[in-house]
């Protein structure tokens, strides 16, 4: 029996010799983030987009994943939450239409950035409906200058939304990313 347990130990002592190293990379208000978090996101963008990331697009995806953890950070302090059923749903769906396998860690990642990305969205409406509002004038005249027909009225009111949505997300983002301590490493 101690001969199985010492085979067992040295087995598992010789995975572990092998296996890479967790780095921290950076810590935003001192929550880490790791080389494993980087490869994550990087499968993640590679399996949602049919593309290989290159070495050179590791920084412009650190920096991606920093503002997403500046993200959730923010979203704790204001408490929202978001509906389980609805993310496992629409993660559900992505699965399905790419058709590919996925490991568990993508999975998480992407349950992750699209909680983060719909509490954000969320946070952003309720900080500014008031201001979400759409001047119906402009809409007749995007239609009229676009030869658009009245029933595309709908859709041309939620991109025109959505691009205000857009603008004062990323003011909100830039106002609050000043008092979160970054580090690089």
């Amino acid at each position: 029996m101690k001969k199985y347990l010492v085979l067992l130990l040295l087995f598992l002592l010789s995975g572990y010799s092998n296996a890479k190293e967790i780095r921290v990379l950076a810590t935003v208000n001192n929550q880490s983030i790791t080389n494993y978090d980087l490869l994550i996101e990087i499968q993640t963008i590679e399996f949602l987009n049919d593309i290989k990331i290159s070495n050179q697009q590791h920084s412009m995806i650190l920096q991606q994943i920093i503002n997403n953890k500046i993200k959730e950070i923010e979203i704790q302090t204001y408490k929202l939450n978001i509906n389980e059923e609805l993310v496992n749903k629409k993660i559900e769906e992505i699965i399905k239409k790419k058709n590919k396998t996925i490991n568990n860690g993508i999975k998480i990642n992407l349950k992750n950035n699209f909680k983060i990305q719909e509490s954000w969205n969320r946070l952003i409406n309720l900080k500014y409906s008031n201001k979400l509002s759409i001047n119906v004038n402009e809409i007749d005249q995007i239609i009229i200058s676009k030869n658009l027909k009245k029933k595309d009225i709908n859709k041309i009111i939620n991109i025109e939304k959505n691009k205000k949505l857009n603008i004062y997300s990323k003011t909100f983002f830039n106002e609050i990313k000043i008092k979160y301590l970054v580090k690089l490493f």
